[in-house]
């Protein structure tokens, strides 16, 4: 049993029969060779060096994020483990999901390994014992695997490593047998990507066996056990900003084998409306004009604005890009449910009420401050459509002006939801001009109105979408 603690390595010349799919395999044919005689990390880095070599960005999903991108690809290509740094909704997880994309679709796997162990380099004790005395090993194709491993304070060494089973041995059975040894979490992701879903929060004891797993390629257990289980992965950890409610601390020899990579919000506002509208959930319904979309994003972006918005000033937590997301879901759904072919504003609520459906959950307040959570998102839209009011009123040239308070004047009152909106000419010809489909005019008219009520004197609102000239 001496090969157990041993590297083995299966060549042509002591190589078993493989099977796959009952027939006889050559594994070192060019069929077959590609998809076990790599480790993980150098699929990885020919992927990259292939996007290289073509100018092309191989996390072409994830939007924006330019620095972070050559940064990943750097730390990956030198053969180094990452370690995400930022607050949460802001992309640490799926930027761990687009890495796995570097991996090949399937590889070959021993068939009936916990770990899909390498069929030519195995690590677990049965696969050892099975490519080293069996005539013949039987093999699978397996997809490519990315394994979140949760920071868990309440997390044992069975649960992350694995264990031992003593009844097993009690019974007669040998150490190689698969039923003596159940692989924990990490050990999953053999072959693939290892997740670590905020890291600190992993016990203290456990990180320091993590450490030796990732420099040794071993497991001593508390119980002085080594397990070399040289497990073939590329880990990845997340954890939020020092200092940060929740942030547990990472051992110091477990973040000096990590490169440490910011990940901070969307730059701009282009950026929080693009990573908005692809992760929406309700993918059909009333259409969202460019500038709701800027009014809820510019809500999200604001209370994290401490130095550009007072309001945010009160905010302790405050929203990712999940906050986005849900306003446009929130949105959307309310015009939906009333059967409108576009959202219009009312459909935020009379005091907001969908907007802080989407935003009470994903913020904190420092409660000293003697301001509620309501009032804060209340401030919050206002600025966000007085803004967005103030870009719409400045594309409305001096001419177009004159001839839209014409309509006003002439009519008294427009009410954005009555049959005769065409009548006002004027009106009629800028919302078109601001409009990508005829279905968003109407939306474009009530933004127009409301753009001048909100920046001049002239008009005055006085219900839902009815507008009225100022006598």
């Amino acid at each position: 049993m001496d090969y157990i603690f041993e590297e083995v390595v299966v060549k042509p010349s002591n190589s078993p029969e493989y099977i796959l799919n009952g027939e006889e395999v050559d594994l070192w044919s060019d069929e077959y060779i590609y998809y076990h005689s790599k480790s993980i990390i150098d699929y990885v880095r020919e992927r990259i060096l292939e996007f290289e070599k073509k100018s092309e960005d191989p996390f072409f999903e994830i939007i924006g994020k330019s620095l972070e991108k050559e940064m990943v690809k750097n730390a990956l290509l030198s053969g180094s483990n990452i370690l995400f740094v930022g607050k949460k909704g802001y992309g640490k997880t799926t930027f761990s999901k687009s890495i796995l994309k570097l991996l090949p679709e399937k590889i070959l796997a021993i068939k009936g390994c916990k770990i899909h162990d390498n069929p030519t380099h195995p690590t677990c004790f049965s696969c050892k014992k099975k490519v080293l005395e069996s005539n013949s090993v039987e093999l699978v194709w397996i997809p490519r695997k990315w394994v979140r491993i949760p920071g868990d304070p309440m997390m044992t060494t069975r649960q992350l490593i694995g264990g031992i089973s003593i009844q097993k041995i009690r019974e007669g059975y040998d150490l190689d047998h698969p039923e003596v040894f159940t692989p924990g979490r990490v050990l999953k992701a053999n072959r693939g990507i290892a997740y670590f879903d905020e890291l600190g929060a992993i016990p203290s004891a456990l990180q320091t066996m993590l450490h030796e797993l990732i420099e040794e390629k071993q497991i001593t257990t508390p119980e002085g056990d080594i397990l070399p289980l040289r497990i073939d992965s590329i880990f990845i950890a997340s954890t939020n900003p020092a200092n940060y409610r929740g942030t547990s601390d990472i051992k110091e020899p477990l973040m000096d084998r990590m490169e440490a990579i910011p990940i901070g919000p969307p730059e701009t506002l282009e950026e929080e409306i693009q990573i908005g509208l692809k992760n929406m959930s309700l993918r059909y319904g009333a259409i969202l004009p460019e500038w709701h979309l800027k009014i809820l994003a510019r809500t999200v972006r604001f209370a994290r604005m401490k130095d550009r918005c007072r309001y945010a000033s009160h905010i302790e937590v405050e929203p990712s890009c999940r906050a986005t997301i849900k306003l446009f879901d929130h949105v959307r759904a309310s015009a939906t449910r009333k059967g409108r072919e576009v959202v219009m504003l009312s459909d935020y609520g009379e005091r907001y009420e969908v907007i802080k459906l989407g935003l009470r959950s994903r913020m904190e307040l420092d409660y000293e401050d003697g301001i509620s959570k309501d009032e804060i998102i209340e401030k919050l839209v206002e600025e966000a459509i007085n803004r967005t009011c103030g870009e719409i009123y400045s594309q409305i040239q001096s001419e177009e002006f004159t001839s839209i308070m014409k309509d006003i004047n002439e009519s008294e009152r427009i009410d954005v939801h009555s049959d005769n909106l065409e009548e006002f000419r004027n009106i009629w010809d800028k919302a078109v001009k601001i409009s990508k489909n005829e279905n968003e005019i109407i939306s474009a008219i009530e933004i127009i109105l409301e753009a001048i009520w909100r920046c001049t004197e002239l008009i005055d609102k006085v219900g839902d979408g009815v507008y009225e000239f100022k006598a």
